[in-house]
């Protein structure tokens, strides 16, 4: 099977670049820092450069994942990559549609595009109320949309907060003195570890279905029961972030933080139970070890 991997060089992209399964013929791209994959092929390549021949590109492929996002950051910059990600990706799709080998499309997005969600379990059939970054980011994301909901081949994986030693987590957990309890620390987080995701992404990949997909999580609380597990890890004190603080707060990441998504992964509460919070605490354990 051949496999390009648009966004090779980035958190999740280098995860599913190290899990590729052995029959698989990875190639990966990166814009800026290049990765070292071993013996799977890595190329520079700029998605939003308008001239790109996307037939020329999708013909090479059995399927194609997009774990690339371009970044900005304001939201108003936010909203200018992403439109220019959203041309590309259209002409991606239409080269899909005009290719005779129809490669099969798996795109990453995240749970925020569902909006905050308060005590609701929220499922791939949800409708999209972005909220937060999502708010941008789901500017891009529209032609995948369009093209699942005309009943194309195509997997949109709804990935929640995706815990890794790349992630936001060292950032806003282990970079400050303390551990931060947002707001009343009510609002649910749903959490997968980047290998886990992997995992999840290649399983999709070998057993291609079209369709809205959560991940399998890795744990699922309320925020403050994940900063009281930080705190037990690293023994750190635990600070409430006041309305002050969060006023200081670019919109877009006050929004993402405190928005509460119960995430459903059908495996019913089993990322809520103590070996799934042990696991949760095993990470952390490890990503605290290397953290300097």
């Amino acid at each position: 099977m051949r496999v390009l991997l648009l966004g090779a060089s980035g958190f999740i992209g280098r995860s599913i670049a190290m899990k590729v399964p052995n029959h698989v013929e990875l190639t990966g791209t990166y814009y800026q820092n290049k990765p070292e994959f071993g013996t799977h092929a890595i190329e520079q390549f700029n998605y939003l450069e308008p001239t790109t021949n996307w037939q020329q590109v999708v013909s090479k492929y059995d399927c194609v994942i997009i774990a690339a996002r371009a970044n900005a950051g304001t939201e108003k910059d936010r909203n200018s990559v992403s439109k220019r990600g959203q041309e590309a990706f259209g002409n991606l799709i239409q080269a899909v549609n005009e290719s005779g080998s129809k490669p099969f499309i798996l795109a990453i997005n995240g749970s925020l595009t569902y909006g905050n969600r308060g005590e609701e379990l929220v499922r791939p059939s949800d409708e999209i109320k972005p909220t937060g970054y999502a708010r941008s980011y789901s500017i891009a994301e529209k032609p995948f949309r369009d093209f699942r909901t005309g009943g194309n081949n195509i997997a949109l994986v709804r990935a929640p907060w995706v815990l890794g030693a790349d992630s936001w987590f060292p950032a806003m957990y282990l970079a400050t003195d303390h551990i931060p309890i947002l707001k009343d620390g009510t609002q649910w987080m749903s959490i997968v570890s980047v290998d886990d995701l992997a995992d999840y992404v290649w399983g999709l990949v070998q057993t291609p279905e079209a369709g809205v997909f959560h991940p399998n999580l890795t744990f699922r609380c309320r925020q403050k029961k994940f900063a009281n597990i930080v705190h037990q890890v690293t023994s750190k004190p635990m600070r409430r972030i006041g309305v002050l603080r969060r006023q200081k707060m670019e919109l877009q990441m006050r929004e993402s933080v405190l928005a509460s998504i119960k995430l459903d992964d059908g495996q019913n509460n089993r990322s809520e139970n103590q070996d799934s919070e042990k696991r949760l605490r095993t990470l952390i354990q490890e990503i605290h070890s290397g953290f300097s």
